[in-house]
């Protein structure tokens, strides 16, 4: 066995056509160089940060960075790549016991190699340091308008928002919102009816939602609530100013007595509360749900509420489910979809999902991976908030083991030197017998 490279190796990604992003970034690769620490970097031709970039920030540009004592990737490795007592820092989806993954964490253990899951980097608190979701909410905002206009659209009703490209075909988030700030401009101007008044609900209060909230606030959507929304005129076919309607889960799950919501009581009880959600979204054009979602806590929208609507034409023309939960939050969420096709629609009469936006039915958005529509923007927040973990990491050169690491990494350290840390031997149950 060859000895490995004492340096940092960034692997190009190839699990599809539209993962562009990278964990590390020029500017932070620039500061690890000045520090001594030598980084290596995988050339890739699809990459949305240029190999001439890394290049110039003083990384060595090579074919295969796999020989390096610590390789980084955004999304999980290939068994092949992982050496012996090697550490691996990815999107590794194994730590909830992912049957697809789980032989690929018993290479980790065979091999005597280390595994940091950036999905566990978390405070004292359980906050994940390292995360895309805010990239899902932006993206998942500007896809939910995107299908709204085009389903409008495909219904009769044509206007700017027919304009709108997809999130992936913009060179950056600011050249979208400049794009979709002078459609709305023009939209106010003339359009039709149907978005008149013009209103968007968001759901939820995590990364996701609060991405949704800052691209409508880019945009210039302008905030109102609950009973705002409910008083606009439905008769000022003028009035096309696009508002946002924030829905927070206390709006939304109540317990059925006191008509009110404690988080704490909420996630250890969830089947205690009901879910009056559906009541604001007769006024919304469009919905983005961000809540999260599981089978303990109620659906937002399950298909008895989804019927009811439909048939008595309450529900927003377009629904952005940003959270892509089959069969979940939103009941008929039941395919994820891909960048530059980011809708179907949905026919409860048939049980029939159709990619596009024709057909009887109501369009839904369910792109189950949009940080990877604005690559550039995300991987620089992305990386602004990992290079601080890597330092320390490798800076330890991990002679102490798990104990010499932060908190927040510790919590990461899926399998230390071939074995399951404490932390995550749960996860012994679900590898493949030997």
């Amino acid at each position: 066995m060859s000895e490995l490279r004492d340096a940092i190796g960034i692997l190009r990604e190839t699990k599809n056509k539209w993962e562009r992003r990278v964990p590390l970034v020029p500017q932070e690769v620039r500061g690890l160089v000045a520090g001594g620490i030598a980084v290596r970097v995988e050339r890739s031709p699809t990459r949305a940060i240029e190999d001439a970039e890394f290049a110039a920030a003083g990384a060595t540009l090579v074919d295969d960075a796999t020989d390096c004592r610590f390789i980084i990737g955004v999304k999980e490795v290939k068994a092949s790549q992982v050496k012996p007592g090697q550490a691996v820092m990815c999107f590794s989806h194994t730590i909830k016991g992912q049957s697809h993954n789980m032989p690929l964490l018993a290479h980790f253990m065979k091999q005597g190699a280390t595994l940091i899951d950036y999905e566990v980097i978390v405070d004292d608190a359980g906050v994940r340091q390292v995360a895309f979701g805010r990239y899902a909410g932006l993206a998942g905002a500007h896809e939910t308008l995107w299908t709204l206009g085009h389903r409008l659209a495909a219904l009769g009703h044509p206007s700017t928002l027919s304009g709108l490209r997809h999130a992936v075909e913009y060179h950056d988030l600011a050249e979208m919102v400049a794009h979709t700030r002078e459609l709305l401009a023009e939209l106010r101007k003339e359009g039709p009816a149907a978005l008149a008044p013009f209103v968007v609900a968001v759901t939820g209060e995590g990364r996701v939602s609060h991405g949704a909230l800052e691209y409508f606030e880019l945009v210039g959507a302008i905030p109102c609530t609950v009973s705002e929304a409910i008083a606009l005129p439905t008769d000022s076919p003028g009035d096309r100013t696009l508002r946002v309607l924030h829905v927070k889960d206390s709006e939304i799950f109540v317990t059925a007595g006191t008509r009110r919501f404690d988080f704490a009581r909420y996630l250890a009880h969830p089947e205690r509360y009901l879910n009056v959600g559906s009541m604001y979204l007769p006024y919304c054009a469009a919905l983005v749900n961000g809540l999260y979602w599981d089978a303990r806590f109620p659906r937002l929208l399950d298909d008895s509420t989804l019927r009811r609507m439909y048939r008595d034409r309450t529900l927003p023309v377009a629904l952005g489910d940003v959270a892509c939960d089959i069969d979940g939050g939103i009941e008929w969420t039941v395919m994820a979809t891909q960048n530059d096709e980011p809708a179907f629609v949905y026919d409860p009469a048939t049980g029939k999902a159709t990619v596009g936006v024709t057909g009887e039915g109501v369009a839904i958005m369910s792109v189950d991976n949009l940080p990877c529509a604005l690559p550039r923007d995300a991987s620089f927040d992305f990386s602004r908030a990992l290079v601080p973990f890597i330092r320390s990491f490798f800076g330890t050169r991990y002679e102490h083991g798990i104990g010499a690491l932060p908190a927040a990494l510790q919590s990461a350290v899926v399998v230390a030197a071939g074995k399951l840390t404490p932390r995550h031997q749960g996860l012994s149950r679900f590898l493949p017998a030997e």
